[in-house]
């Protein structure tokens, strides 16, 4: 693979083009802004009837711009098999069956469920099915990060706790809603509490616009809380670091991308249940 093609040039993709730039895994690194392409290292821009040249050399693409024009970026570089999509997948059922139509189980279709790619999510799914567990709680927050209209928020995070549910318990089971609050400033800053029920083990997301920015998963036991952080790739047990991993997600996603392997929780049955499941919260949530 030789040929990779990111497309956005928003905060997010220019963290993946930093990370790609230090390892070096590409000869070439073409990148589709709004109006036009252009080749990373170089001012110049490429225009889309230049690019179409271009485009037969792209071994693999990386869709990292919003999720309401997905289903149109993998429509049109479907042709390429390798493939990286960053979450939200799609934005409903009906696009994901025309997708699934037009994809051969020979495209590796990869979804950026990030945390599932974390360095420190093997020790947690060992940690998990502990008999003794009396909760696990997924905290997704970042204070200021508002949001121009009500909802957007959900729409945007509501797929990381949920794809580490899926993958952990298999199914979705019976949601409670246990708080929901929308403030409105400038923009709006949401807080979202959800419960899921397994046996008798809670399972708790909360998605936060307005306190600090945290990205962890608590997993309490008899009292203890273990905590699976994000942020530092750590874990810690009665706050003292026990674990640190020095690699990104990044690196396991691009690593799965250039070996094309197959893994668990990249299918369109996965996915399926991600979006469906969130598109039933959402609707509860505006009631």
């Amino acid at each position: 693979m030789k040929y990779h093609l990111i497309i956005g040039f928003g905060k997010w993709s220019k963290k993946i083009i930093s990370f790609l730039q230090k390892k070096k895994l590409f000869y070439k690194i073409y990148i589709k802004t709004r109006h036009y392409y252009f080749e990373l290292g170089s001012k110049k821009k490429i225009h889309n009837k230049e690019f179409d040249r271009i485009q037969k050399k792209i071994d693999s693409v990386h869709i990292c711009t919003p999720v309401k024009s997905h289903y149109f970026y993998i429509k049109k570089f479907s042709k390429i098999k390798r493939i990286i999509v960053e979450k939200p997948f799609l934005t409903n059922l009906s696009q994901l069956k025309k997708i699934e139509n037009i994809y051969s189980s020979k495209t590796l279709l990869l979804v950026n469920y990030t945390y599932l790619f974390s360095p420190i999510f093997n020790n947690l799914t060992r940690e998990i099915y502990k008999k003794t567990n009396d909760k696990i709680i997924i905290n997704f927050s970042k204070k200021n990060n508002f949001y121009k209209k009500k909802y957007d928020s959900i729409n945007d995070w509501l797929d990381h706790p949920l794809s580490i549910i899926l993958y952990l318990f298999k199914n979705f089971s019976e949601f409670k809603i246990i708080k929901k609050e929308f403030v409105k400033k400038k923009d709006f800053y949401e807080k979202v509490i959800i419960n899921y029920l397994y046996d008798n083990l809670i399972v708790q997301i909360k998605i936060n616009t307005s306190t600090i920015n945290t990205k962890n998963i608590i997993v309490i036991n008899n009292s203890k809380k273990k905590v699976y952080d994000f942020n530092s790739n750590s874990i810690f047990l009665k706050k003292k670091q026990i674990f640190k991993s020095n690699k990104a997600s990044f690196e396991n996603l691009y690593f799965v991308l250039k070996n094309n392997k197959k893994i668990s929780f990249q299918n369109f049955n996965f996915h399926k249940k991600i979006i469906a499941e969130k598109n039933k919260i959402i609707r509860k949530i505006k009631k």
